[in-house]
């Protein structure tokens, strides 16, 4: 009976290699029939060869959950081939649990129940105040006169507008209206009548309310017509009124500050033009009067005609005296007294007629009684000093004349105000309570709960799907 039984293990396995491949349900059903019919039937084998008292040994091949089966009777056990052939009854699956309706009421439904019925019983009535101003300017610019200023970009003004909204929004607006209008303004959004939502603490530092003051006002900039639109919100309509007209307040204020430094920053430039163009020609006016001192001369060109007198003299004189010496030589010796004397004063004219030429020219000169401590120098370095120092004090006399126009033209610039703070549309006391609107902020909480749970929902699934 073993050489009966052996060869099933090879010819089952090969029978298995053989098997194709179920490539739907209906192939996988007819194979497992096919594999529970083989089972069955080297179990019959195994049975006939032990015989009816004898121990059933395992097969290898048979599958684990025939052992997990209940003990099956005679009858049960009676091949079959319409038990063969039959489909498998498969186990009903359990229901399970609607996750997905679930979620939804858990992520939308509560949620917008809830913020439903805050906005319906327990949300405060926000009352509104409206404001429009401009900064503006005295004067205008040749190009804004002809209408090209928009071609530069932005102006003056329109810089200012943008400081002022910066500034609304800033914590320092909080501390300058404390200061300057004394209003604390934490105390306004601290009331009892508002809603836990929105109530604020009074003593709360600055640096935690600054966020808080940036929702409750909003400001707008028109870059085409440099005005700005400021929209403050609270909770009672004079508290709203009156922020308003703080913050209009205190926004004057900083916009004629800064106007009133940058007067005094150009004042302060032109007067250190005006400064230096005076030293500058202080400076020059002292080189003057020092080089006249020293040449003893008022102007250089009286000095150089004088200078050229005395040398046509003495020549003249030189001359006369050699005509008069030659004469006498010719007509007496030359060891005659007269004519030592003669010959002793051509020297001296010669001497005296170099020396003048050095001092018109080049070489050095001698110390006159003129000035005999004045440092030796030839007229032409005296003319080219004057020439210099007369060109110096020249443009010395323009900058400082044009200097002091330009001081006269910024005081008159000063007295004027360069930018001026104007309210065209008044803030008033509001009426009724425009927000919060409770339907309109119920649907869009609604659209924002589902757009989120719609975005879960896809990424749970996304993620299930490609779970291994």
């Amino acid at each position: 009976m073993k050489k009966d039984t052996a060869p099933a293990a090879p010819e089952l396995e090969a029978e298995t290699r053989d098997q194709p491949q179920a490539s739907n349900l209906l192939d996988m059903a007819k194979a497992r029939i096919v594999r529970r019919a083989e089972r069955q039937k080297r179990r019959l084998i195994r049975e006939a060869s032990v015989g009816a008292g004898g121990k059933v040994k395992r097969d290898p091949f048979d599958d684990d959950d025939e052992d997990l089966a209940p003990a099956k009777t005679d009858r049960d056990k009676k091949f079959s081939t319409k038990s063969i052939f039959e489909m498998p009854v498969l186990p009903k699956r359990r229901r399970k649990v609607q996750w997905t309706g679930i979620s939804f009421a858990l992520a939308v439904i509560l949620p917008t129940i809830l913020t439903g019925l805050y906005f319906a019983f327990t949300a405060s009535p926000q009352y509104e105040v409206e404001t429009q101003f401009a900064v503006r300017g005295s004067s205008q610019g040749s190009l804004n006169a002809l209408g090209l200023g928009s071609l530069m970009g932005a102006t003056a003004e329109a810089g200012d507008s943008y400081i002022v909204a910066d500034y609304i929004h800033s914590q320092q607006v909080l501390q300058d209206i404390k200061d300057q209008a004394g209003l604390d303004v934490r105390t306004l959004y601290a009331h009892d009548i508002i809603d836990f939502v929105y109530k604020t603490d009074p003593a709360a530092p600055l640096d935690e309310f600054v966020s808080y003051w940036r929702n409750m006002v909003n400001v707008s900039f028109n870059s085409t017509t440099g005005n700005v639109t400021l929209q403050v919100y609270a909770f009672a309509p004079e508290d709203a009124k009156k922020i308003t007209d703080a913050i209009l307040l205190v926004s004057e204020n900083l916009v004629n500050r800064l106007s009133e430094e940058s007067r005094i920053q150009y004042t302060e430039v032109v007067n250190k033009q005006v400064d230096r163009a005076e030293q500058r020609l202080s400076a020059v006016r002292r080189q003057l009067s020092d080089l006249r001192q020293t040449q003893q001369a008022l102007d250089p060109k009286a000095l150089a005609s004088m200078e050229s007198s005395i040398i046509g003299s003495i020549e003249q004189e030189l001359a006369s005296v050699r005509a008069r010496y030659k004469a006498l030589v010719t007509a007496a010796s030359r060891e005659a007294p007269s004519a030592k004397v003669m010959e002793r004063r051509i020297v001296a004219l010669e001497a005296q007629l170099a020396e003048q030429k050095a001092r018109v020219g080049s070489g050095t000169v001698q110390k006159t009684g003129r000035n005999p401590e004045a440092d030796n120098g030839t007229l032409s370095d005296v003319m080219d000093t004057f020439t210099q120092l007369s060109l110096d004090e020249e443009f010395a006399v323009k900058a400082y004349s044009t200097s002091l126009a330009g001081l006269e033209t910024a005081m008159v610039e000063a007295q004027k105000q360069e930018r001026f703070f104007a309210t065209y549309v008044a803030p008033r006391t509001p009426e009724i309570a425009i927000y919060p609107k409770r339907v309109l902020n119920t649907m869009l909480g609604f659209l924002v709960f589902f757009a989120a749970w719609l975005i879960g929902f896809f990424v749970y699934k996304s993620v299930k799907d490609h779970a291994i």
